[in-house]
């Protein structure tokens, strides 16, 4: 019988190949990106919740029926768009996550809340992520 798989790596392939290309040289090489998926402690200032996002970043959170979509990973670099539909508010967020992809700190801002549009993305706050458990992945 199948069972889940951890997942031990926090990297994953997310382009097949890479080529630099010289006068008389090229060279290949797999791109690899941090995987972010699992379970994360978000610490805010004021409150402590948890979020589960899927390897590409993609996911929900705890505080006010959160759900987080768009990501993109960058390197280091985790962007994504989020909206709380427990408060009928949305915004993004830019975090940099530490080199073993294990932890993760940055800023959170509005976009809206109700129907006030915020076009200023200073208007938010600094957080910090650490990841409790890895993606469990289906046989």
């Amino acid at each position: 019988m199948s069972r889940p798989v951890l997942v031990n790596s926090t990297a994953r392939l997310v382009s097949s190949v890479v080529f630099l290309t010289g006068a008389s040289l090229t060279l290949a090489f797999p791109v690899l990106a941090l995987d972010v998926g699992g379970v994360w402690e978000v610490i805010e200032e004021e409150r402590t919740y948890q979020a589960t996002v899927d390897s590409t970043g993609n996911g929900t959170y705890t505080w006010q029926n959160g759900v987080i979509f768009n990501s993109k990973i960058e390197g280091t670099r985790w962007s994504a768009s989020w909206k709380q539909s427990g408060n009928d508010r949305e915004g993004g967020f830019s975090i940099e996550l530490s080199t073993d992809g294990t932890s993760a700190k940055g800023r959170w801002w509005y976009s809206r809340v109700g129907t006030q549009v915020i076009p200023d993305p200073d208007f938010g706050g600094d957080y910090t992520w650490r990841k409790l458990s890895p993606t469990v992945l289906a046989p």
